[in-house]
């Protein structure tokens, strides 16, 4: 029984990694989330897929957060000035489950992305999304490619 399960296991991985390696190659974009000061520990990618008509398709899978907490996305730049915008719809939110595990999709248009230079995940410590003193907690980070 244990040995079935070992060798479902792994080929279940090499069945995901199949098709994230064919979804890169179909020029879709993986981007690695690197933790920042609120996200010690924390590690994550970013995977977007494009979805046809002008639309991409963001999925953000991230270990190590904070359990049972809250987070952001954002969309960010550095230069020539600084803005963001939230990635997706309502308030950008998601909760990491007990464990610190978390995912996120959202959908984009092609034309907005490209606009941006940075994804960002923000830690919101007290639980309020719309807390925006707490955008600047940056648990994860990751640069968009051109």
């Amino acid at each position: 029984m244990q040995a079935e399960r070992k060798v479902i296991s792994s080929l279940l991985v090499v069945v995901f990694s199949l098709f994230t390696g064919l979804a890169i190659a179909a020029g879709d974009q993986k981007v690695a989330l690197k933790a920042d000061k609120a996200g010690k520990g924390a590690s994550g990618t970013a995977v977007i897929v494009d979805k046809g008509g002008d639309q991409k398709e963001v999925t953000i899978t991230a270990k190590g957060l904070k359990p049972n907490s809250v987070y952001t996305v954002w969309l960010v730049n550095m230069k020539p000035k600084m803005d963001m915008a939230g990635l997706g719809g309502g308030d950008y939110s998601f909760k990491s489950d007990d464990k610190g595990n978390a995912s996120y999709t959202a959908t984009i248009g092609s034309a907005d992305l490209s606009k941006w230079q940075v994804i960002d995940l923000a830690y919101h410590p007290s639980g309020d999304p719309k807390n925006a003193k707490e955008l600047m907690n940056t648990a994860l980070i990751g640069k968009l490619k051109k």
